[in-house]
């Protein structure tokens, strides 16, 4: 009894800590907004305007992409790979069926001992039967 009351517990407890701090993801703004200087980078960093170039920054690496598309395409399964993964789901499906295989095995033959034992059975009724036939006659 205490284990389910202490799973509840810690259930609701733990709903509880998500549930407290949840917050809008954008708070409204009250205020004045304040420009921001514009900096600009040192060093031997290249600017791009991108608003302008957009065009010419993307002509050369749109061929440079499609190149190497082409390149990643043409890649065929290493054969090493191919049989790491049909082992991997093959195994269990053969497991799978040898034990069903054993385990229809085990009913063919305990069900040939049930005819079996039937068999005796009823040899046994017909001649308790017969005996009986015999003692009334």
């Amino acid at each position: 009894m205490p284990f389910p009351m202490m799973l509840i517990g810690f259930v609701l407890y733990s709903s509880l800590i998500f549930s407290q701090d949840r917050r809008p993801a954008v708070e409204d703004f009250l205020g004045i907004e304040i420009e921001e200087s514009k900096v600009t980078p040192y060093g031997d960093e290249t600017l791009f305007n991108l608003e302008q170039d957009v065009g010419k920054i993307q002509s050369p690496n749109r061929k440079k992409a499609s190149l190497g598309n082409f390149s990643s395409q043409k890649k065929v399964i290493d054969p090493l790979t191919f049989l790491g993964i049909s082992i991997t789901l093959g195994l269990p499906f053969m497991v799978w069926f040898m034990v069903m295989s054993h385990l229809r095995k085990k009913a063919h033959r305990e069900n040939a001992n049930n005819i079996e034992i039937l068999e005796n059975y009823r040899k046994n009724r017909e001649k308790k039967n017969e005996e009986s036939l015999k003692k009334a006659s």
